[in-house]
């Protein structure tokens, strides 16, 4: 099925392994005949940003399933067992990350993509968990 979108002034989207650029001074109009996967500037990810929080880095994983067509791909299974281990830091997400791991193993990676961008949007929701350092190694105040 066709999709169309549109791309604001100066705005970008990656479609089908392209990144398009509307270079004009008003909204452009395009309509994507092929099944390729696309991605509005606002939910594109670079490399440089994967490491900014622990959600980014789950996110930058959810992209490449996205763009790259997933769905029984080796990297599936890892990017799952990341997830799931982003859930054990993470217990209070736990509704959130099922339903992006139920979509990813029914195929559905964009699905995926947008729960994972919902959580990029709520940093006070991931923040990293607190580490209690045990008395025995805390530093003495007679050191």
């Amino acid at each position: 099925m066709p999709l169309k979108i549109r791309v604001k002034p100066e705005g970008k989207i990656f479609a089908g392994g392209a990144i398009l650029k509307n270079v004009g001074n008003r909204p452009a109009d395009l309509l994507i005949l092929s099944d390729s996967p696309v991605l509005r500037e606002d939910y594109m990810m670079n490399i440089d940003r994967k490491d900014d929080s622990d959600a980014s880095n789950v996110y930058f994983l959810l992209q490449v399933i996205y763009l790259f067509k997933g769905k029984g791909q080796p990297l599936d299974h890892l990017v799952v067992e990341t997830i799931k281990n982003f859930r054990k830091l993470y217990p209070h997400l736990t509704g959130e990350i099922d339903q992006i791991i139920a979509h990813l193993e029914a195929g559905e990676p964009f699905k995926a993509l947008r729960l994972g961008h919902k959580l990029l949007a709520e940093k006070e929701k991931v923040a990293p968990p607190e580490i209690k350092v045990p008395d025995t190694l805390a530093p003495s105040a007679t050191s």
